[in-house]
Parts: C-alpha cells; sequence; structure tokens
C-alpha cells in the first residue's frame, strides 16, 4: 500500500467519524454558577465561571440542570446561554 493510499484511506475515516457532539452552556451572569449533566448512567457537576462557557460531551443525549430551576433534554451541538436565573436555548 502506498503512503498515497493510506493518506486518502486516514483522511476518509476522519471524515466518517466526524465531530463528536458537544454542548456548551454559556453563562452571562455577573456570578460563577453550578450545573448538572446527567448522562443516565452517570452524573456529572461543572462551574462555569462569570461571563464564561462551559462544553461537554453529549452525543446520545443528556439532561442538563442548573439555578434556573428546571432540567433541559440536550444532544447533538446545542448551546444554552443563561443568566443564573433563566434558561435561553440557541
Amino acid at each position: 500500500m502506498s503512503f498515497k493510499t493510506l493518506t486518502s484511506s486516514a483522511v476518509a475515516l476522519l471524515l466518517l467519524v466526524g465531530p463528536a457532539a458537544a454542548v456548551t452552556v454559556k453563562n452571562t451572569s455577573g456570578k460563577e454558577i453550578s450545573i448538572g449533566i446527567d448522562y443516565g448512567s452517570k452524573q456529572q457537576v461543572k462551574k462555569v465561571a462569570a461571563d464564561q462557557s462551559a462544553t461537554f460531551e453529549c452525543k446520545d443525549g443528556c439532561g442538563v440542570t442548573g439555578p434556573w430551576g428546571f432540567s433541559w433534554m440536550a444532544s447533538g451541538n446545542a448551546t444554552m446561554n443563561t443568566n443564573g436565573k433563566s434558561l435561553i436555548t440557541g
């Protein structure tokens, strides 16, 4: 197998795999918030600093909870904005 064939095969494989799905939560408030991510079999809590974002994998769908008082089902490459009181999906 030539180097050119090997390189072409590697590029084709990368295109088939594609990027991992990641959900982003943007904190638009002036204080740190905590968000919970529920993957079904495991849970994770992330802190998001004021005016910063947190990104996490969510390829099979996950629940996201935070200071806004309810959960949101996320999947794919969704972006969520919150001021710590309300949730705006984008």
